[in-house]
């Protein structure tokens, strides 16, 4: 066991930086001292992600047994091949036959530009070189009527076997390359199955659903990249090739078939090849027609597929971004040469998907990747934080006008705070970020959210410690605002021993105290003693937005209520004002008691909330049933949903911290338990409704809202008249 510990230890240790610097440079001088190997190697991996699909589709739909198959795919890719590279090369002969008849209009249209643009000497140095190579290739001949012999010299060195050595070396490279990639190809074709095992067993370290699921992403981006991109550049070079023919460009189908490979180079590929047929379409044609119009199909062609099918044709089967693919392109072609530039993409496709689904290098997918590396509200606070309002704006408006102003005060701006609060609580160091971060947020919320407080207003917030309180409490004020509630927002100085004795607090009914941190009792208690000493009549709630102080209470903090999220408080203050109370002496029974045990409304209306969640049983439990108190361990999440006044899930294969091993949820084997409480017009709460699943059941937090709006409707429909329950008791909590 401890062996197992210390190499789980030492994986989980961070390299130092000269470690991951001597690891690259060890695998770059790998990669490029085994080019003769890896690359034929690497060759014959994209193939046969290509080709994979082809050999499944004949064993299927033929019937094929897997080595005929892999046999009749390989066959069929080295026939297209051999026809490709059999037509490109008849057709560069024809051409090389047909360049010393364009040297005259050349040097024609040079001379006339050196006419027009004189004094421009690289235009003499054209004409010189286009002379000279009409010259080495005989295009003038001398004009004196004879023919000038050439001299000839006859040396002995070349003989039968040096020209036999001499044209077996340029020949057997290539040769042996094609076939060792064939050879590679065929074999892990064929054992593909067991080779894919070996490798799952070589790098899963037991994990073999994340390993099996990079495998499975990794095959799908690359084989559909490389079939897509095959796709595109046939097309593009069909197009590319008969417009050429159509102008009258000589070998218009060797630039066609050309420009197919090398689009694979990215970026650049299909200008490098373009390039030729614009300079034999400057030679042929005596004006300047044919150029033009060259390279106005060229950009048309290209712009319109790089800007316009291509994306749409790929979306996001690559995931990486276009400068990773210029980094790897340059780095693969400095250790593999053009072929390098062929395989950058795919190879980088499969680092992304390494990184994605392997956490040890998720770096890899952090630097390459083409998925944003922060969340919306990680990119907000870091925005606000180096005091970049426009951005933070631009952020903002596009969320709110995509979500709404309530999901972005809940999900963007709090989120933010809540960064800040844990980052910029201490030390000297982050008062200057604090205060800069200030500054951003408010300009932020006030172009886009544009709070109105009011001097005469009746709910009055105030920050608990730092400024991050502050601006939760004006996120609190805006919602409550939106709701017709007049509201003033004051800073933490306020309520500090030396200016809480002026705090004005005339027309206010409820004060607000917001805290982010999670040291507020000290801090509340002695604001809610010196504010019931100035106004006994004010109702005093505390709005804790930190998980970590979940058990404070409103007797804990001496208050009237303790709300724990937003939406909780804004809840209280509107519903639970003073005007709204009901008389302390005005007794009923609970609007729920007795109810939803039969075939009553309530019970219909149970059924039909287990129907929408597809969970077996919706009930309701009482907060003042004793019957339901005496089991204690059932009667423990019924009073936690109670006090809290939000949903509480747990699972039991993941134990809630509040809740712990539950004795009542193991027994009755309850795989999920779900409570919401339902809250009175009058803020108490005198019942939960609670879903149970006796099988694995999935619960998101949209499930949560849709559980509380569920509570909100019957409360609505069966709980109008409700009176003040008994407050929860209070359990002990492991």
């Amino acid at each position: 066991m401890s062996n197992r510990l210390n190499v789980e230890t030492i994986f989980r240790r961070r390299p130092s930086t000269f470690e991951s610097v001597a690891t690259f440079a060890i695998i770059a001088a790998l990669l490029y001292l085994g080019a003769g190997i890896l690359v034929p190697l690497t060759l014959a991996v994209l193939l046969a992600f290509a080709l994979s699909p082809v050999v499944s589709m004949l064993n299927r739909k033929l019937g094929l047994p897997d080595p005929v198959a892999v046999i009749v795919a390989v066959g069929l890719a080295f026939f297209v091949l051999a026809g490709f590279a059999g037509i490109a090369g008849y057709q560069i002969a024809s051409l090389a036959a047909e360049l010393p008849g364009y040297q005259q209009t050349v040097m024609t249209k040079v001379t006339a530009l050196q006419t027009q643009f004189g004094g421009f000497t690289w235009l003499d140095q054209i004409n010189s070189t286009i002379a000279n190579l009409g010259n080495s290739m005989g295009a003038e001949r001398p004009t004196n009527g004879e023919n000038t012999p050439l001299p000839v010299t006859i040396s002995n060195e070349l003989g039968p076997l040096t020209l036999l050595t001499s044209v077996m070396g340029s020949v057997l490279g290539p040769v042996a390359t094609v076939a060792i990639v064939t050879v590679f190809l065929i074999f892990l074709l064929m054992g593909r199955a067991d080779l894919q095992d070996r490798f799952i067993r070589l790098v899963s370290a037991g994990k073999y659903s994340l390993t099996n699921l990079a495998i499975s992403d990794a095959s799908r981006r690359v084989g559909r990249y490389l079939i897509v991109q095959l796709m595109v550049n046939t097309v593009y070079g069909a197009i590319f090739g008969i417009g050429l023919w159509l102008i009258g460009v000589p070998s218009a189908l060797l630039w066609g078939m050309l420009i197919v490979l090398f689009r694979y180079i990215p970026f650049v590929g299909a200008l490098i090849i373009a390039v030729v047929p614009f300079t034999l379409a400057f030679a042929v044609d005596p004006g300047w027609g044919m150029l033009l119009k060259s390279v106005g199909l060229f950009l048309l062609l290209d712009l319109t597929t790089a800007n316009v099918i291509e994306p749409r044709l790929y979306g996001s089967s690559t995931g990486v971004s276009a400068l990773a693919i210029l980094l790897s392109a340059m780095f693969w072609a400095t250790l593999w040469g053009p072929v390098g530039l062929i395989l950058s993409t795919p190879m980088t496709v499969c680092l992304v998907v390494i990184g994605r689904h392997l956490p040890q290098f998720q770096f890899l997918e952090t630097l390459l990747g083409s998925e944003p590396v922060l969340l919306p509200a990680e990119r907000l606070y870091q925005r606000m934080l180096k005091g970049d309002s426009e951005a933070a704006i631009e952020i903002s408006e596009d969320h709110i006008e995509e979500f709404g102003k309530p999901h972005f005060i809940g999900e963007l701006m709090l989120p933010a705070l809540q960064m800040a609060n844990v980052e910029l609580q201490t030390g000297p160091e982050a008062v200057p970020q604090r205060r800069e971060l200030m500054r951003s947020f408010e300009t932020v919320l006030d172009t886009t959210l544009m709070p109105r407080w009011s001097d005469a207003a009746d709910v009055l917030l105030i920050g608990g410690r730092s400024e991050i309180d502050e601006a939760a409490a004006q996120l609190l004020g805006t919602a409550l605002t939106d709701s017709g509630a007049a509201v003033d927002v004051l800073p933490p100085g306020a309520i500090r021993q030396e200016a809480i004795g002026r705090l004005d607090l005339t027309n206010v009914e409820t004060l607000v105290l917001v805290f982010m941190g999670d040291d507020v009792r000290a801090q509340c208690r002695y604001v809610a003693r010196r504010v019931r000493r100035m106004a006994p009549n004010i109702r005093i709630v505390a709005c804790i937005l930190n998980d970590l102080v979940l058990n404070e209470t409103a007797e804990t903090l001496h208050v009237d209520h303790v709300a724990h999220d937003l939406d909780a408080a804004a809840e209280i203050i509107v519903q639970d004002t003073p005007a709204k109370r009901a008389p302390e002496d005005v007794t009923s029974a609970n609007p729920f008691a007795g109810g939803g045990r039969g075939s009553d409304a309530l019970g219909r209306a149970l059924d039909a909330v287990a129907e929408r969640f597809h969970v077996p049983a919706a009930i309701i439990n009482l907060v003042d049933d004793q019957r339901h108190l005496e089991d204690e361990e059932a009667a423990k999440l019924t009073l936690l949903v109670a006090e809290h006044r939000k949903p509480l899930i747990v699972h039991s294969d993941q134990p809630n911290p509040l809740v712990g091993d539950n004795a009542y949820l193991q027994t009755n084997g309850i795989d999920l338990y779900a409570g919401a409480p339902l809250l009175m017009p009058d803020g108490t709460c005198p019942a939960v409704l609670a879903l149970i699943d006796y099988e694995e059941h999935a619960f998101s937090p949209a499930d949560s809202q849709a559980l509380m709006l569920a509570a909100k409707e019957l409360v609505s429909k069966f709980g109008m008249k409700p009176a003040p329950a008994p407050r929860p008791q209070r359990l002990s909590v492991a």
